[in-house]
């Protein structure tokens, strides 16, 4: 199998627009969480969300003018900016060749036709007037009626990078974000792709969403201090802080990425999927699913359980999710669970649904990285359900040799991916073991 490597990273979250700015925050415990105050947040029960500041989200439309006009839907002009940052960070010019063996792979999640679209015809009685919504449907740019397409984004990424290889769009919940990157691995591994581009992008802070997630049960509804709303593996968590945003990552054949003299933050090392089969709207109790997504993802790494050093959690927040995980996380680890690093990105930018994988995803390859770990902030009220170390006490300096990063969505579907130390000459541990049984 070839080596796959990670050699871009790009985001776009409440934390900010670059890398660098997610990093500092996320290793000070900064929280991007904040009370919702947009109009289309009006009179819903939950307050606070990860939403991008206004004047990051003026900087993404301005530099995206043509697509801001045409086909505005927020995730699509986050992908957009979190993925032209990722390849301009891997120095991958649209100019280059072998363009056909360049793609795309892209988490979507639920598209939620902009509640805008039907207020501008209403009318004078304040209902809708159904004779000039036909006069003047016909009006509205034609790309504008592609906006809620889920696999639209993945289009217009390969448009504007003039990548014509494999495309492909993963909506599979909160885990399609790591099954995306997944999918984006297996790719380059078996020679389908030379380079892929992968990662998510969501927002559901619209009426539609934010209702849809209080009627799942799922959102927090707490009226506390949006900085402390989200509290993953405390005792006192009252459910997940909607978040909103992009992460992706440029996921490149080792030979490419050395020829073109790139930059390399870590190979990727393994990957599995699992479903729970189990129930819809919650995952399974004893977190069968998730145990079977990590115990696959280390055996298709070559890996045993005490060669990890870090674990980017799902962490929630939610009472279900993260006693199902710890007790998931304990099976498959068991003695080595005590020795682990573990930590929820979404405690400071929230659960950004879909795309949660993505800048999960960056963020573990950037502890592997940087030898740095972020706190989970807000623990403060142990639960005796949850007791493995959650980084609770600030940035924690450490050794990662490799990590794993967890996704765990509605509908039972689950996913986890292993990234470690790159070394040139160094093969993956399965790839060395099959040679030596051969």
């Amino acid at each position: 199998m070839r080596r796959v490597v990670v050699t871009g990273l790009g985001v776009a979250t409440s934390l900010g627009l670059s890398v660098e700015e997610n990093w500092e925050s996320l290793l000070s415990g900064v929280s991007g969480i904040r009370l919702l105050d947009f109009p289309e947040a009006e009179g819903s029960a939950v307050k606070a969300a990860g939403a991008l500041r206004d004047n990051d989200w003026q900087r993404i439309r301005a530099a995206f003018p043509e697509d801001a006009a045409q086909e505005g839907e927020r995730r699509t002009l986050f992908s957009l900016w979190a993925a032209g940052a990722a390849l301009k960070d891997a120095g991958v010019s649209c100019s280059e060749g072998g363009r056909d063996r360049y793609g795309v792979s892209f988490a979507a999640g639920l598209g939620v036709n902009c509640l805008e679209d039907i207020h501008r015809w209403k009318g004078n009685d304040g209902k809708f007037d159904i004779v000039r919504f036909g006069q003047e449907y016909r009006q509205v740019h034609p790309a504008s009626l592609m906006r809620n397409n889920a696999s639209r984004a993945a289009a217009l990424i390969a448009k504007r990078s003039g990548f014509q290889g494999m495309n492909c769009t993963v909506t599979t919940a909160c885990a399609s974000g790591t099954q995306a990157i997944g999918a984006g691995f297996r790719a380059v591994q078996r020679g389908d792709a030379d380079l892929m581009i992968a990662g998510g992008a969501d927002s559901m802070l619209n009426p539609v969403g934010l209702i849809f997630f209080v009627l799942l049960g799922a959102a927090s509804i707490s009226a506390d201090d949006p900085l402390t709303a989200c509290r993953p593996f405390d005792r006192k968590r009252s459910g997940l802080v909607m978040g909103e945003g992009a992460g992706f990552a440029v996921l490149e054949e080792e030979g490419h990425a050395l020829r073109r003299g790139a930059k390399i933050y870590a190979e990727v090392s393994g990957y599995a999927s699992s479903m729970d089969a189990y129930q819809v709207t919650a995952p399974h109790p004893r977190g069968i699913g998730a145990e079977q997504a990590m115990r696959s993802a280390l055996k298709d790494a070559g890996m045993e359980p005490e060669d990890i050093d870090y674990i980017n959690a799902h962490g929630t927040s939610t009472k279900l999710n993260d006693a199902g995980e710890t007790m998931a996380i304990k099976n498959v680890f068991r003695a080595h669970a005590d020795n682990l690093a573990i930590s929820s990105s979404k405690s400071m930018i929230g659960h950004l649904l879909a795309a949660s994988g993505g800048p999960e995803f960056v963020y573990t390859v950037l502890s592997v990285h940087h030898d740095a770990i972020h706190p989970t902030i807000n623990l403060t009220h142990p639960d005796p359900k949850c007791d493995l170390d959650y980084v609770a006490g600030g940035r924690r300096e450490k050794t990662v040799r490799a990590a794993l990063s967890n996704s765990f969505g509605f509908g039972g579907q689950n996913a986890s991916i292993i990234v470690k130390k790159y070394l040139l000459g160094r093969g993956t541990a399965a790839a060395e073991r099959r040679t030596e049984e051969l």
